[in-house]
């Protein structure tokens, strides 16, 4: 066993990602499997927070490949044409980053330029696309991951965005690849428009829910023991972390214990926990677990480390920071997303 506190076996606010042990989520590993292989085309959703990275790089891809699948590097649709050399005005922004994002995994020897997949048509690129060595003749999978983007960036751009789901169709039609599309669960219903281009229609679906008690358990527990601890203390820390607000009948609101967890405030806070211990206590206890592991604590102390750091000493650019937080990323009291971009983020 490994000598405890010598490594933080907690990832943090980070997904998990290959070759990492995923824990609590064997069944919905399982069941996405299963579903992916019996229906070939199929739409992973969830809610925002609820693992899906971290499902499919450490879990579903490890088994595709086990299943003898070729699993291609995830694709995302967020590049700007315009920030890429050679690419000519008017390119399908689309259908130019899926052909980015799966040039990205081939040798440098064997990738082509901006400019020259800008001319290609997504079909003949996919055919023509090299194979690893060993996985000709297996049936490719093709993981189009955070694929909201393709409604949220530029919104309006329907045209383009039409000719983008009517390559992938095409593509889908010919049998010769299976698909996964990660979304959103908040932006299931604006796809409606474009289902009819894509075989299936998007009627294929598999719901990811945030990490459940045992499944929060399992995952702590096991961590910790892979990092040379025992934790006897894991139903008090995941009943801790599942508590909610509830409406009471007189409408005040009182914490009461939920049945989820959300993963990324499992990793944060047994992360930060882990750091707080003393390097060669062995037992995660309830001690440990009063002095370290509040959940508000742990999770604003996290964001206050993070935002130092990044600020690197700056007053004016630290306190810069946490106002494009407060106004960006939280509105009205609720998490927002921002697009990343190039140069600047949200203005950031």
């Amino acid at each position: 066993m490994t000598p405890p506190g010598e490594r933080n076996p907690f990832v943090g606010p980070r997904p998990i990602g290959p070759g990492e042990p995923l824990f609590g989520r064997d069944d919905e590993v399982r069941g996405l499997y299963e579903r992916l292989q019996a229906r070939r085309i199929v739409v992973l959703h969830s809610p925002s927070g609820a693992g899906k990275s971290s499902l499919v790089q450490a879990g579903l891809i490890p088994r595709l490949r086990e299943g003898q699948f070729d699993v291609w590097k995830p694709i995302r649709v967020n590049l700007d044409p315009r920030d890429l050399p050679g690419v000519p005005a008017g390119t399908n922004r689309y259908l130019l980053s899926a052909m980015v994002s799966l040039e990205e995994e081939l040798p440098q020897a064997h990738r082509r330029s901006p400019g020259q997949l800008a001319a290609l048509d997504l079909v003949d690129y996919l055919e023509h696309r090299p194979r690893r060595k060993g996985r000709a003749g297996r049936p490719v999978v093709l993981l189009f991951d955070q694929f909201e983007e393709v409604l949220t960036i530029e919104p309006h751009a329907v045209g383009a965005k039409e000719a983008f789901f009517d390559a992938v169709g095409r593509a889908l039609d010919s049998g010769r690849y299976w698909a996964l599309f990660i979304i959103r669960e908040d932006h299931l219903a604006a796809f409606t428009p474009y289902r009819d281009r894509i075989p299936t229609q998007f009627t294929n679906t598999f719901r990811l829910d945030l990490l459940g008690l045992e499944g929060a358990r399992e995952a702590a527990t096991e961590l910790a023991a892979s990092g040379g601890r025992s934790f006897p203390a894991v139903d008090r820390l995941v009943r801790d972390l599942s508590m909610v607000k509830a409406q009471q009948p007189d409408g005040s609101f009182a914490p009461q214990p939920g049945l989820h967890v959300e993963p990324v405030h499992l990793q944060v806070v047994c992360r930060r926990l882990w750091e707080a211990m003393p390097p060669d206590d062995p037992v995660i206890d309830d001690d440990d677990v009063d002095a370290y592991a509040d959940v508000s604590t742990a999770l604003a102390g996290y964001y206050s480390d993070a935002v130092e750091a990044i600020a690197d000493g700056d007053p004016v650019a630290e306190r810069s920071l946490r106002e494009w937080v407060g106004h960006q990323l939280i509105v009205g009291g609720i998490r927002s997303q921002v697009r990343q971009e190039k140069d600047r983020s949200g203005g950031l």
